[in-house]
C-alpha cells in the first residue's frame, strides 16, 4: 500500500468522528441565508423561497419587516433545522422601518 492509499484509509476511518464532532459543535448554532420574498408579509407570515427554487416557505418574520415587499431579498436565520426559519432583516442588513442591523 502506498503512502496516499494508507493515507486515505486512515481518512475514511476518522471522517465519521471529525462530522459527529462538527455536527455536536455546531448545533446550537445560528444559521443564516438569504432569501427572496415571494408574498409580502401578511400580519403573521411571508413567503420566502431560496435562489433557483420555486419552493415557497411560508415563515414568522420580525416585526420591522412588515412593510417588506414582493421580490425583496430578506436575510433568514435559524437554529438546529430550517423549521424554526425566521426573516430577521432585509438583505442589506436593514431591520426594515428605517433601522440599522446590529450584525
Amino acid at each position: 500500500m502506498n503512502a496516499q492509499e494508507e493515507a486515505l484509509k486512515i481518512w475514511k476511518y476518522l471522517e465519521p468522528m471529525v462530522e459527529k464532532k462538527i455536527q455536536e459543535t455546531t448545533a446550537n448554532t445560528v444559521r443564516r441565508k438569504k432569501f427572496t420574498v415571494a408574498s409580502a408579509p401578511n400580519g403573521t407570515t411571508m413567503g420566502v423561497k431560496e435562489a433557483g427554487s420555486s419552493t415557497v416557505i411560508h415563515i414568522p418574520y420580525v416585526s420591522t419587516l412588515s412593510e417588506v415587499t414582493a421580490g425583496a431579498t430578506v436575510w433568514c436565520e435559524w437554529v438546529y433545522g430550517m423549521s424554526n426559519l425566521i426573516a430577521v432583516s432585509t438583505g442589506s442588513g436593514q431591520q426594515g422601518s428605517g433601522q440599522q442591523s446590529t450584525e
